[in-house]
């Protein structure tokens, strides 16, 4: 019997709905009801039965609801502990490209030195693929900028830095500066970061002359160094190692980035480890 599956039946009777169990788990509503029908199967036994808009359990599940409330209790217990006490196993990290060079060198030294029995599998990606990563498992935590949604109650996202959002440009050459002169090289509007950008950007320029769009902010910042194109970007900490560049600033205007946690690993030593890499605290 798979302990996932037991835990969908148990969310969805405190839910009401296989929607509302989804949301909470933070999977599709077609899992959580292919995870009680498999459950359904294993046991021979009905467990479900609609009334109405509202699942309910039978007679049967109704029977046996405080034994798996007990296992999943127990289970959850038992995983905090094993979680909670031990600074050791593999730690699958996903990142967005420019968080891996602004963090990827201080959580490695941090790990070394607080938790040296800890192997660090850093897994690069966009925010949206790697939160798609996270729910399916494939990584234990993800630094990424914040979702544009509420999040389910099984993450939470810890926040790590707020980073400016403004103007970049070359220096001013011979020629003088090139403000308003040059098309705009576009942060992809499909990135939760570019479409932060993309708004800003509009806000203040009606019809923007668009160069290209790219979903790569290191190759953005290094063709607007060279005269290419201006943008409208995050400040993250490795546009400092470009040479000719000038950020302006947009009052009021940034982009969140941090952890994504699973909230059952909140609290657990490693994530206090892993957010001490990378807040200094």
């Amino acid at each position: 019997m798979d302990i996932r599956f037991l835990s969908s039946l148990v969310t969805t009777i405190e839910e009401g709905s296989l929607a509302a169990a989804a949301r909470r788990e933070g999977i599709t509503a077609s899992a959580i009801s292919q995870r009680i029908a498999a459950l359904e199967a294993d046991v021979g036994v009905v467990l479900l039965c609609r009334a109405g808009r509202v699942m309910q359990p039978t007679a049967e599940c109704r029977r046996l609801l405080p034994k798996m409330r007990e296992i999943l209790r127990a289970e959850a217990e038992l995983r905090g502990q094993l979680r909670g006490a031990s600074l050791s196993g593999t730690l699958r990290l996903g990142a967005v490209s420019t968080a891996m060079g602004d963090y990827a060198g201080t959580i490695l030294r941090h790990l070394r030195k607080a938790a040296p029995e800890v192997a660090l599998q850093l897994v690069p990606g966009t925010s949206e693929g790697l939160y798609a990563l996270m729910q399916q498992g494939q990584v234990d935590a993800a630094l990424l900028i914040e979702p544009p949604f509420a999040l389910p109650k099984a993450y939470v996202f810890k926040e790590v830095a707020r980073q400016p959002i403004g103007l970049l440009q070359a220096e001013m050459d011979r020629d003088g500066p090139s403000d308003g002169v040059l098309p705009f090289l576009i942060y992809s509007r499909d990135a939760w970061g570019g479409a932060r950008c993309w708004q800003a950007l509009t806000q203040r320029v009606d019809m923007p002359d668009i160069l290209a769009e790219l979903d790569a902010l290191e190759l953005i910042a290094q063709m607007v160094a060279e005269g290419t194109a201006q943008a409208v970007v995050p400040l993250w900490e490795g546009l400092r190692r470009h040479a000719g560049l000038r950020f302006t600033p947009f009052d009021g205007e940034d982009r969140r980035l941090g952890v994504l946690l699973h909230q059952r690993d909140a609290d657990s030593a490693l994530t206090r480890v892993l957010l001490g890499a990378l807040t200094g605290a």
